[in-house]
C-alpha cells in the first residue's frame, strides 16, 4: 500500500492529522497491517483479507478502556478497514503475568454470547491433508475427551498466541481480536501453554492463577488432563496453519511440542 493511499484512508478518519511515516509490519500473516506516525501519535492499520471481525472489534471497543487492548478508533467495513491505537512495546517473552491473566478473565466474562466456536469443524479444514492424517488418531481421541467433560464457557480470544501479547513498561496487552468468540476458555489458557512453552509445574501454576481471578463463585473446572488435550487440538490447529502458509520453522517448533506432550 502506498503511502498516498495511506494518507487517503487517514484523511477519511482525521484530515487534521500529517503523517510523518508508515511501515508495513510482518509480524501478522492473516492480514495486511502498517505502523503509522503523526507528529505526536502512532496508529496501526489493519486491512482484513478475509472476514470483517464486528464481534471482535466491538470487544476490543469495550476491553480497550479496561487497559486490555488498543482501542479500535475508525472503521470501514466496506473496504475492511480498521485504525487502531497503536500500543508501543515487544511480542511477549519469558512468560505471562498475573495482571494478564486477570485481563484475560475479564475477557471471558464478557457478557456478549456468540455462535461457539467448532473445533471439530475448524480441523476438518485440513482433514484431506496428509500432515494432519498423520495426527487424526490423536486428534480424535483428544476430541472424544473434550466432549466427555463439562465446558468452561467464556468470550474467547481464540488465537492467543505470543505474537498477539505485547508487553511493555505499563503491563501486558492483547490484541489481533479477528477470532473472537465464544469458546471453552481452556482453548484460550491451551494457546498460553503453548506459547509459553509451560511445564507441568508451570501449567499448574496457570489454572491455579486464573482460578484466583475468577469473581468469587463463578464455576471452573480445574483440570490439567482437560488443559492437556485442549494443547493437543490446538497445536495440531497451529501446525496445519502454520503449514499451510509455508511457515517451516513454526511447524517444526509446534511439531516437537505436540511429540513431547502425546509421548
Amino acid at each position: 500500500m502506498t503511502l498516498d493511499k495511506i494518507s487517503a484512508i487517514f484523511s477519511a478518519f482525521n484530515p487534521q492529522l500529517n503523517i510523518l511515516s508508515s511501515e508495513r509490519l510482518h509480524s501478522g500473516l492473516s492480514n495486511d497491517n502498517f505502523l503509522v506516525r503523526t507528529g505526536n501519535c502512532a496508529y496501526l492499520l489493519k486491512c482484513y483479507r478475509d472476514h470483517w471481525p464486528q464481534v471482535g472489534l466491538a470487544a476490543q471497543a469495550t476491553f480497550a478502556t479496561q487497559q486490555v487492548c488498543p482501542a479500535p478508533m475508525w472503521t470501514d467495513k466496506a473496504n475492511r478497514l480498521a485504525i487502531f491505537e497503536y500500543i508501543e512495546g515487544d511480542i511477549a517473552q519469558g512468560s505471562y503475568t498475573a495482571k494478564l491473566i486477570n485481563k484475560l478473565v475479564r475477557l471471558h466474562q464478557h457478557t456478549v454470547s456468540t455462535e461457539p466456536m467448532d473445533i471439530k469443524y475448524e480441523l476438518d479444514y485440513y482433514r484431506n491433508s496428509a500432515l494432519y492424517q498423520s495426527y487424526q488418531q490423536t486428534v480424535e481421541a483428544s476430541l472424544e475427551y473434550i466432549y466427555s467433560q463439562p465446558r468452561d464457557d467464556g468470550f474467547c480470544h481464540n488465537d492467543l498466541v505470543k505474537e498477539n501479547i505485547i508487553a511493555n513498561s505499563s503491563g501486558m496487552y492483547l490484541i489481533d481480536f479477528e477470532y473472537a468468540k465464544s469458546n471453552d476458555v481452556y482453548f484460550d489458557l491451551a494457546a498460553l501453554v503453548v506459547s509459553f512453552e509451560l511445564n507441568l509445574k508451570q501449567k499448574m501454576a496457570l489454572l491455579n492463577t486464573y482460578q484466583c481471578c475468577l469473581s468469587q463463585g463463578h464455576p471452573f473446572n480445574f483440570s490439567i488432563e482437560k488443559l492437556k488435550h485442549y494443547q493437543v487440538v490446538f497445536l495440531v490447529l497451529c501446525i496445519c496453519w502454520y503449514h499451510e502458509r509455508g511457515v517451516k520453522e513454526k511447524v517444526e517448533i509446534l511439531d516437537k511440542q505436540l511429540a513431547y506432550l502425546i509421548k
